[in-house]
Formats: structure tokens, C-alpha cells, sequence
């Protein structure tokens, strides 16, 4: 898969007359092993994390708050 097609300077210009703007987006690179070995080390933890889930043990010890009110 190939680079997308460039705008013109035309349809760049209807675009930010239109309200966008352009934006670089970078998203994990799962070819990589490195990037592939740090996601599976982070689907670890919390998968793991799910079985210690102190979160919520320590919400319920704080208690209903302002937003729990009818």
C-alpha cells in the first residue's frame, strides 16, 4: 500500500475554507517486533491487572460522590 494521493492546492484550499485542517496521524507499526513485543507486554500487564483490580476496591471504600445523586 502506497502513499495516498496528494491534494491539489485547490481542494486544499476548499478544505480549509470548509473549517479542516490537516493533520499527521502515526499509528503502531505491527511489522515492527519491537513495537509488536511492547504490545503484547502491555496486553499482559493488564490482562493481568484485571485479576488485581485494586481500582475498585478503592472507589467503593471512597463512597458515593456528587454525581452518584439523583
Amino acid at each position: 500500500m502506497g502513499r495516498p494521493r496528494e491534494l491539489s492546492q485547490e481542494e486544499r484550499a476548499d478544505l480549509q475554507r470548509r473549517g479542516y485542517r490537516p493533520i499527521e496521524l502515526w499509528v503502531p507499526d505491527l511489522d515492527n517486533e519491537t513495537m509488536r513485543a511492547q504490545l503484547e507486554e502491555e496486553a499482559r500487564r493488564i490482562a493481568e491487572g484485571e485479576d488485581q483490580d485494586d481500582v475498585t476496591d478503592w472507589i467503593q471504600a471512597v463512597g458515593p460522590t456528587d454525581w452518584d445523586k439523583p
